[in-house]
């Protein structure tokens, strides 16, 4: 039997580390600037961080994927018991987890460091059988697919699973083939994605009809198109509704998406319509991109700014 306040939760987990430091001088060696490191603050990041949002808005996720047999893998799993996240962690020794190392100083980010092995793990039947163990239990799903080799070996078979099971399918993709995810209840690419696949529109209202094909095309309930500055569109079948940026400053758009994401599964199976839906993930983003590094937030965050 489905747990109304369960998701499942499938897709490249990393570990997001940033390094906060102070610049006072040029390297002799290089022209390069010299970075006086402070302080190191691990967080959670790509799937990690969906379960995470999941959990600060009292959604109960329960997270599947795989790390490898390291400091990082060890470091997420603690981050994930600290946030009472279950975690049913798949290990391949032959992998390393992925860390996204990014370098600030003067709160601004100088360099991204990537450690990271792609489409290297050989564990689809494990990660299958876990899933297929835990679907049932659960009243959506949600694929936070970084292109990593996670996710497109198994995407196909995970979709029919949830077909059969009655399981909505919510899924942030990557990538230059959305074919793997039709069926899916919603997708939810950013701009540059969505062109990636279609082409760049002469227009808005090229924009649209090119969207609505898509949505057609990947027999999709809803396709949902974050745009930045310029907001949201969401494609339904008979309707497509604009959303304004709900937004202040941009501090930093990391881990937004997985934000959108997960706000809209969680109101989703809280009964809300998708364009309801839509509208207090908009405002979730507007939060998350005010704050520093990957960002999650609450139930009470968004009462605040829903007031306002």
């Amino acid at each position: 039997m489905k747990n109304k306040n369960k998701i499942l939760v499938i897709g490249d987990i990393m570990l997001d580390r940033y390094w906060k430091g102070s610049i006072d001088r040029i390297s002799p060696e290089a022209p390069v600037p010299i970075i006086n490191v402070s302080s190191s603050v691990d967080k959670l990041g790509g799937a990690a961080n969906v379960a995470k949002n999941l959990s600060d808005l009292g959604i109960k996720p329960t997270l599947v994927g795989i790390v490898g047999d390291d400091e990082a893998s060890n470091k997420i799993t603690t981050l994930l018991k600290k946030n009472k996240i279950t975690f049913k962690k798949i290990v391949d020794p032959k992998v390393r987890t992925t860390i996204k190392l990014r370098v600030l100083g003067k709160n601004q980010q100088l360099m991204r460091i990537d450690h990271e092995d792609r489409n290297k793990s050989k564990t689809k039947k494990e990660l299958l059988r876990t899933i297929k163990e835990n679907i049932l239990d659960h009243e959506a799903i949600i694929i936070s697919d970084y292109d990593k080799g996670v996710v497109k070996p198994i995407i196909k078979e995970l979709i029919k699973l949830a077909e059969r099971s009655k399981t909505k399918v919510f899924i942030d993709p990557k990538g230059d083939d959305f074919n793997y995810y039709i069926n899916s209840y919603l997708v939810k690419p950013n701009q540059k994605e969505f062109e990636n696949i279609v082409g760049s529109p002469k227009n808005f209202q090229d924009f649209e009809s090119r969207a609505k094909k898509l949505r057609e095309k990947l027999k999709l309930k809803a396709l949902l198109i974050t745009r930045g500055k310029d907001g949201m569109l969401l494609v339904e079948e008979n309707n497509i509704t604009k959303f304004k940026a709900h937004q202040q400053d941009v501090f930093d758009v990391t881990g937004a998406g997985d934000t959108v994401i997960s706000v809209l599964a969680a109101e989703i199976i809280k009964g809300k319509t998708i364009n309801n839906a839509v509208k207090i993930s908009n405002i979730a983003a507007g939060i998350t991109i005010q704050k520093l590094g990957t960002a999650s937030v609450t139930n009470k965050d968004l009462k605040n700014a829903i007031k306002k």
